[in-house]
């Protein structure tokens, strides 16, 4: 994506009411096909955190990241704007000690209490960007860190892609680049240099895991439903994107998508009060 944040500044600029509901026809197909977090990078956050500690979590969805957490034992206390969201977690995580608040982080009223770790996972995006290093390190307590956990858009084979690239060209103009791995690593480090430009942040470290993950053609298809520039797509637009994509996937008869992704952390410590 060449312009990350101002896309979904975009979609941020929309009336509350449009973007509590922006994720909610997908949310089960969010949790079904969105790529997995790597135990890896679990784990690496996870010694990272006191053992006592409630994590600020920041667009929680359905709880692809959340359910790591929690059955490690950590209580979260999760804010996500989708109402639809909220109940499924709400569900998910009923037997565990984790708080579903149906808000966004900058409508969200704390409490006096301070945090150890504040997450966002694959969401940091959807903040301010003027306002969101500064609002989350208020929130931190002496030497707390912010994470920031990411899974990248799975990629398919470059051949297909080539096969797939008339119809982005057609349908979606802004998307008809190949996000290979060194772009999406570009990414992830242009994240990091605005998280130590905000002067908010230290001793940041920035780890990743490329990993892969196959999807038959209509699960694939179901990925895709969830990522925010097909959502936004007009529906008649994005019917028939689908309809053509599958077309592909016959007339290839292609039965099985390669794809590669990088599931990655970012960690830094807040600084000190100068």
């Amino acid at each position: 994506m060449k312009n990350f944040d101002a896309f979904f500044q975009k979609i941020y600029a929309q009336p509350i009411e449009a973007r509590q509901h922006w994720y909610a026809e997908a949310t089960q197909a969010y949790d079904q096909y969105r790529a997995p977090y790597v135990p890896e990078i679990i784990d690496l956050i996870c010694g990272k955190i006191k053992p006592e500690s409630v994590i600020l979590e920041i667009g929680s969805g359905p709880g692809n990241a959340t359910q790591h957490f929690a059955q490690r034992g950590f209580s979260l206390i999760c804010l996500e704007p989708n109402p639809r969201a909220c109940e499924f977690a709400a569900q998910r995580f009923q037997n565990y000690p984790i708080q579903i608040i149906n808000t966004t982080f900058e409508e969200w009223e704390p409490t006096l209490e301070k945090f150890d770790t504040i997450l966002a996972s694959t969401s940091f995006h959807w903040l301010q960007p003027d306002t969101r290093c500064q609002a989350i390190a208020n929130l931190l307590k002496p030497q707390g860190n912010i994470v920031l956990l990411w899974n990248t858009v799975p990629q398919p084979d470059p051949t297909i892609f080539q096969d797939l690239l008339p119809l982005y060209e057609k349908y979606m103009p802004s998307f008809a680049s190949f996000e290979n791995i060194a772009v999406q690593e570009q990414n992830l480090k242009n994240i990091s240099q605005g998280l130590l430009d905000s002067n908010c942040f230290q001793n940041l470290e920035l780890t990743q895991v490329i990993e892969t993950k196959d999807y038959s053609p209509n699960d694939y298809l179901k990925l895709l439903t969830t990522l925010s520039p097909y959502i936004a797509l007009d529906p008649t637009v994005r019917r028939q994107l689908f309809d053509e994509l599958k077309a592909v996937f016959q007339a290839r008869k292609i039965q099985t998508i390669p794809t590669q992704y990088i599931c990655a952390a970012h960690i830094a410590q807040v600084k000190p009060p100068s």
